[in-house]
C-alpha cells in the first residue's frame, strides 16, 4: 500500500485510560501496524527515581516518530500509534515546568502528524501498577492533555466505555476511510 493513502491514528490520555489495550485492538482489527508507547518502555529501564532528563524525554519522542515512520510502508489503511510527542511533552512540563525548544518542535508537530486522534476517557477504573502515580495524577493528566488538545485546535474523538463500546467507537470513525473493502461491523465481536 502506498505510504499517501495510510492514515496515522494516534490514542492519546492520561495514564491507566485504556489506550495500550484499544490501540492494539484496533490494530488486530485492521491487520495493521500497531507501534508501542516507547517511552513506557524506555522509562522502565532508564528511570531514576522516577524521572528522565530533558534529553531522555527528546530522545523518546524522535525515537517514538522513527519508529512510526519506520514502520507506516508496512502498514493497512492505518498506522495505529499509542501515544505521541505531545504527551512526552506533557511529561516534561509535569517534571520541569517546560520542554527543551526541540520537543516543543515535535508537539507543536503532533497537530499535523496524526489524520485521526482518540482520547481515550478516564472513565474505566485506574489500574495502580508501581509506574504510575495514582488517581489524582492521572485526573489532572487528563485535564490537561485534553486542554492541549482544544488549546491546539486539535479535533479528536472520546472513547469511553468498555473496551468493546470503545472499539464499536473507534471502528465507526476508522471505517469510512479505509481504502480496501471494509469488513461487517460484528466481524470483530
Amino acid at each position: 500500500m502506498a505510504e499517501n493513502r495510510v492514515k496515522r491514528v494516534v490514542f492519546l490520555g492520561a495514564p491507566s485510560t485504556g489506550k495500550t489495550t484499544i490501540a492494539e485492538r484496533v490494530a488486530e482489527h485492521y491487520n495493521t501496524q500497531y507501534i508501542a508507547e516507547f517511552g513506557r518502555t524506555y522509562w522502565m529501564e532508564n528511570q531514576v527515581d522516577r524521572l528522565l532528563t530533558q534529553e531522555q524525554l527528546l530522545y523518546i519522542a524522535e525515537e517514538q516518530i522513527r519508529q512510526e515512520d519506520a514502520a507506516i510502508g508496512a502498514a493497512n489503511d492505518f498506522l495505529i500509534v499509542d501515544t505521541n510527542a505531545l504527551t512526552t511533552w506533557h511529561f516534561a512540563i509535569d517534571y520541569y515546568g517546560c520542554a527543551l525548544p526541540e520537543l516543543d518542535k515535535l508537539a507543536d508537530e503532533s497537530k499535523d502528524r496524526f489524520d485521526v486522534v482518540f482520547l481515550c476517557a478516564d472513565d474505566i477504573p485506574f489500574e495502580d501498577t508501581w509506574e504510575r502515580s495514582g488517581d489524582v495524577k492521572r485526573k489532572e493528566f487528563q485535564q490537561f492533555i485534553t486542554q492541549q488538545l482544544h488549546d491546539r485546535d486539535i479535533s479528536y474523538t472520546l472513547l469511553s466505555g468498555s473496551v468493546e463500546e470503545r472499539l464499536l467507537r473507534a471502528t465507526a470513525v476508522l471505517q469510512p476511510l479505509r481504502s480496501t473493502n471494509p469488513p461487517h461491523i460484528d466481524e470483530f465481536q
